[in-house]
């Protein structure tokens, strides 16, 4: 998210430096696509690298003199304590949802103190942007963004791709490109197949993690060896690998506006997701694909059939448009910087 806004708003004119954490070999300053990359490396434990984050943007700003700093994430936020330039934040993430719900007057205090550090409160769903406190910051809801030149693909590459998995030509093909955990709500999708009516789909699914085993034995039970299970991809491969497939399945219970539903959509794929988070603001019900209810093995089965009987290559043209209109990186850069201009003095 960071490189694409930043690299956005690099070809509108404007000038970005992106601080991040020092890994591996990498330079501790470069250049990557117009921007100035600063990385800190870590040298003491966690609960201290949020202070050397702190102290190296202190030196940095006489440097390169910014408008405004957009911390992106809550680890950053905790330790920030520069109160003469406007702060726009980013909340990626369901953590602090969580950190809300276990409740406890100390933890509420807490959050509350750093959010009302910030000037420009954003997310990419609505349900990340509830606070069920007052903060002082306007809240706006902006979505993630994708590249859509990028899934552009030739029926060369579909028939490349699909060889290489061992998939028929006109084999009914979904794709999934998630880390399996328990929020990302795959394990629904493998109870689902045995509830579906058009059983000759074959599942691709990307991605690892705690719950694989779980995901592959149920995939394997209800639907024998119609899923492949490729495990962690770079993301150049995984761009590929959209061009074999016929939909996307978004099983989560929680999401801000999916990355892997972007991509999809960018591949001209329709899509099956649930009701949460930023997912219904992707996908237009009948019309690019169909929403369900979250944790609802049924209801996802039946949605997939009632995808199945539309037509996908038109749903699949409806989520390309969305992106290029809606989605696409410079839309998302030109409703963050006018949001930047609430807060710029």
């Amino acid at each position: 998210h960071v490189f694409e806004l930043g690299k956005a708003y690099v070809e509108l004119g404007h000038t970005v430096a992106v601080v991040t954490r020092h890994r591996g070999t990498e330079p501790i300053q470069s250049m990557q696509s117009g921007m100035a990359i600063y990385r800190v490396a870590l040298k003491y434990i966690s609960f201290i690298y949020g202070l050397q984050i702190r102290s190296f943007v202190k030196k940095l700003i006489p440097q390169i003199q910014p408008d405004l700093i957009h911390i992106h994430g809550m680890g950053p936020l905790e330790w920030y304590n520069i109160n003469y330039l406007p702060l726009a934040y980013t909340n990626h993430t369901s953590g602090y949802l969580k950190r809300i719900k276990k409740g406890g007057f100390r933890r509420m205090a807490m959050l509350k103190r750093h959010f009302n550090k910030v000037d420009l409160f954003l997310a990419p769903s609505e349900e990340l942007l509830q606070v069920p406190f007052d903060i002082k910051a306007p809240k706006y809801f902006i979505a993630n963004g994708v590249d859509a030149a990028k899934f552009i693909f030739s029926n060369e590459t579909r028939a490349e791709i699909r060889q290489e998995l061992g998939l028929e030509k006109d084999e009914i093909v979904a794709i999934l490109t998630r880390r399996l955990v328990d929020k990302n709500g795959v394990i629904y999708l493998a109870r689902a197949t045995q509830f579906l009516r058009n059983k000759a789909i074959t599942f691709v699914v990307i991605g690892d993690g705690p719950e694989r085993k779980e995901v592959e034995d149920t995939f394997k039970k209800n639907c024998g060896e119609r899923a492949i299970f490729l495990g962690n991809k770079t993301h150049d491969e995984i761009v590929e690998y959209y061009s074999a497939a016929d939909f996307s399945v978004l099983p989560s219970l929680l999401e801000a506006t999916s990355i892997s539903g972007l991509e999809a959509m960018a591949a001209s794929l329709p899509l099956v997701g649930t009701r949460v988070g930023g997912i219904p603001e992707l996908i237009l019900h009948g019309e690019n694909g169909f929403l369900c209810n979250p944790a609802d093995p049924e209801d996802l089965a039946q949605k997939i059939d009632a995808l199945l009987d539309s037509d996908l290559r038109a749903f699949g043209r409806k989520s390309r448009r969305l992106v290029e209109e809606q989605f696409d990186w410079p839309n998302i850069a030109d409703k963050t910087l006018k949001a930047y201009k609430q807060i710029l003095h």
